[in-house]
Formats: C-alpha cells, structure tokens, sequence
C-alpha cells in the first residue's frame, strides 16, 4: 500500500488542526465541471487562508496527478503546484475518468490521500463525477461533505440533475446538496431550482439547496451569426463584472454553510 506521509507528522498536522472544509462540485450530467469550478475557486479565495482545488485528471498546468504519486509512492508535494490566482492546484487521476475508470482499490488510497491533504488547508475543492459503472462519487470522501450541483437553464439540464441526484441518494445516502444554476438570471434559476427541488422531494425524499445563479458572460454567449458583434448578445447576457459578482455571492453562501455542514474533525 501507499505510504501516504510519516505517521508521526501527519499525527502532529492532525493535532494542530481538527477540521478542514471540503467542497465537491460535480455537473448536472454527473461529469467534471472544469471552467466552472475554477471560477468558483478563485471567489472563494480569502484572505490568510489556504485553498486546494483538485481536478477529476490531469490538466496541462499540473505535471504529476495524485494517481501517478500513489502509483510511484512519490511526495504527495509533487503533485501540487501553486496557481497564479494564489490557490494550489492538482489532480486525481491521470486520464479522463470516462475512458479510463479508476479501480476501487486506487479510489482507496486516493480518498486517503486527500482526507490527509485537507488538514493542510483551510478549503479543498474536489471536482468530482459519478462512475459510468457503479454511478457512485469518485471519492468516498465527497459524499461526507458539502456536494454543489452546476445545472444550466433548460429541461434537458433539470433531467439530467434528477438521474444523477438519485444515484447519489442511492449510493451514499443523505448527502448535502445545493445546486448553482448557470448562464440564467437569479429569478430564472430559482425558477428551474424550484422545478428540480420540487421532483426531488416528491420522488426521492431528497431537499436541494439554492445556492444562486450565473448569468451568461456576454463576452462568450454573443451570436456567432455572421454580421453580429459582442454587443449584440443574448437577452439573458451579463457583463464580465455581473458574472464575477454573481460567482462571489455563491461564495458567500458557501461560507455561510460553513458552521452547518461537516468537516474533518477529530474525534
């Protein structure tokens, strides 16, 4: 098995701090949300804090993927790298997930490593998926903590969030659930919420959290119809500023969670 630190220092780090606040994000369709996750990352950066956000695979900016450390018994440091943003950065596995599965055992030790990572920082966020064969979380870890569903405006995203909220119910129980809705206005996502919320409730017995909406960023959803400018974008556009505001309010919301939810604590 992988030797994941000396004992006697992670029992020292452990010590010194009892908990440790993770958050897993996973899209409607019960894949990575990669761009989405990174933006959320950065808004909830504070200050004289530490963030660890990790990738479901390896992305071009992170050299070593937590799976290749297990695999090589290497220095968990190696597959961390400081973002330019000011979080640390890494990776679960090497390749995509949905052609290359990881085994049960690998998700073992992975979910251990990251359990002794979090007590490293003050924030990790997990960017997770279901398994396209058992449909559970990549990592047991996810399932005890705060899990955030990125859901787009329309009814085949409502579906999709529906089969995916309940392999979630079924596999792991009660699990937290909020969901942000994107490329909508914060009355536009209420409304789809309350669609999915009110299925979820009726048929699950599952109660989903709003945490708020994204509007659409005009710069990338202006009409690529030739003789249309970015100016000419979709009614339900945004400013660049509007959307990065909207993403600190879904922050806010996630710190107001914090004194409510789980964490790593020592017993």
């Amino acid at each position: 098995m992988f030797n994941y630190r000396d004992q006697a220092d992670g029992l020292r780090r452990i010590m010194a701090k009892s908990s440790a606040r993770i958050i897993s994000v996973i899209g409607a369709n019960g894949q990575p949300a990669t761009a989405w996750i990174r933006n959320l990352a950065m808004s909830m950066l504070m200050p004289e804090q530490r963030l660890l956000l990790i990738h479901a695979h390896r992305q071009p900016a992170t050299p070593y993927s937590l799976q290749a450390i297990a695999a090589n018994n290497s220095a968990i440091k190696r597959g961390i790298i400081k973002h330019p943003q000011g979080y640390d950065l890494s990776c679960l596995a090497e390749n995509d997930l949905l052609t290359s599965p990881l085994s049960q055992d690998l998700k073992t030790q992975l979910d251990g490593i990251v359990r002794q990572l979090a007590y490293d920082y003050d924030t990790v966020m997990i960017e997770t998926q279901l398994d396209t064969q058992a449909y559970d979380l990549t990592l047991p870890v996810s399932a005890e903590h705060e899990l955030v569903i990125q859901m787009d405006r329309s009814d085949t995203a409502i579906k999709a969030a529906y089969v995916t909220i309940k392999h979630i119910s079924q596999q792991h129980g009660d699990v937290p659930l909020s969901v942000v809705v994107t490329g909508a206005s914060h009355d536009q996502g209420q409304q789809y919420f309350m669609r999915l919320n009110q299925v979820c409730k009726q048929f699950l017995g599952v109660t989903l959290e709003f945490l708020g909406a994204i509007p659409a960023d005009e710069t990338r959803s202006a009409s690529t119809m030739s003789g249309h400018r970015a100016d000419n974008a979709l009614p339900n556009t945004h400013k660049p500023g509007q959307t990065a505001l909207a993403f600190k309010s879904v922050a806010h919301r996630l710190e107001k969670q914090r004194n409510t939810m789980p964490s790593l604590a020592v017993a």
